[in-house]
């Protein structure tokens, strides 16, 4: 059992990486908080039918709880991903991976905004999903087109 222990390497490497890593890398970079905000704010004045403060005040509190919550919830969802489609042998960075992924990504902010409308700011959350879903689906796109750039 000892030449079993010693054997063992006592380095770890973790060098293991998923398309939600980079998802999140980009999707956290300034100008797409900012973009983001911007299609939020416009959404939530047009939805919530609310004055500007209050769209602008609504939006920066629950984009700033949904980003810190989604530092962790968008990684784990990837990792998720990963493990659900490990069967079906398509590789990590497969397309059907990064749609999925970048889809978890939506869902993870959009539930995450939409409960804090409900808790925070007592706004129902079924009539707000889609407006935000959508909101979201746009700030995504400009974190997956800043991949090649």
């Amino acid at each position: 059992m000892t030449a079993i222990l010693l054997s063992l390497p006592f380095v770890a490497s973790a060098n293991m990486i998923w398309p939600s890593l980079i998802i999140v890398q980009k999707y956290y970079a300034w100008y797409v908080i900012l973009a983001a905000l911007i299609i939020e704010v416009v959404a939530a004045h047009i939805f919530l039918k609310t004055d500007w403060l209050k769209s602008i005040l609504v939006m920066v509190v629950v984009n700033v709880i949904s980003a810190l919550v989604g530092l962790i919830l968008i990684p784990v969802s990837g990792l998720l991903i990963e493990v659900l489609m490990t069967p079906f042998a398509l590789g990590t960075f497969s397309l059907l991976n990064w749609i999925l992924e970048y889809l978890c990504a939506v869902l993870v902010n959009t539930c995450v905004e939409g409960l804090m409308l409900k808790w925070i700011f007592k706004y129902q959350f079924k009539p707000n999903f889609w407006w935000l879903f959508v909101a979201n689906l746009i700030s995504v796109i400009i974190s997956f087109v800043l991949i090649f750039v």
